[in-house]
């Protein structure tokens, strides 16, 4: 298993989009995701992650507030044997600033994974959008490692 950055958008996508993942990182006023578009700018990084030279996860790193923001999708036949790895090649392109991670309180499985990495919940956000109907909380985490 490999991690390197891409700029592919056919590779984001084909991560970004699957089924799974959309359902997952959109909500009830995202576009449907035949009409979704990844940003594809200097302000965004795209790592991938690769087995056989095929994709099968994805971070994505942008700016916020002191630091960056990421966000980290696995394909969900690779989860549970790969995705601690592929986390922990991708959290190398790093930066060095303050690293976050803003995940709903939809998915507290995804908040202990980010958890396990050294990230800790710093704070919590109501949320005016809805998903499926209801209303959520944004959690708020930083990375509190190295």
């Amino acid at each position: 298993m490999i991690a390197k950055e891409t700029t592919n958008i056919d590779e984001i996508k084909s991560i970004l989009c699957n089924e799974a993942i959309y359902g997952c990182i959109s909500n009830d006023s995202s576009p449907i995701v035949s009409d979704f578009e990844p940003p594809i700018t200097e302000d965004y990084l795209y790592i991938g992650g690769y087995i056989d030279g095929n994709i099968f996860s994805i971070m994505v790193y942008h700016d916020l507030n002191d630091g960056e923001e990421l966000h980290i999708q696995v394909l969900p036949e690779f989860r549970k044997d790969h995705a601690k790895c592929f986390a922990e090649k991708a959290l190398k392109f790093r930066n060095g600033s303050p690293l976050y991670a803003t995940i709903p309180d939809l998915y507290p499985n995804v908040i202990s994974f980010a958890e396990s990495f050294g990230f800790k919940v710093i704070d919590t956000i109501a949320r005016e959008e809805t998903k499926n109907g209801a209303k959520f909380i944004d959690n708020v985490l930083k990375y509190m490692g190295d």
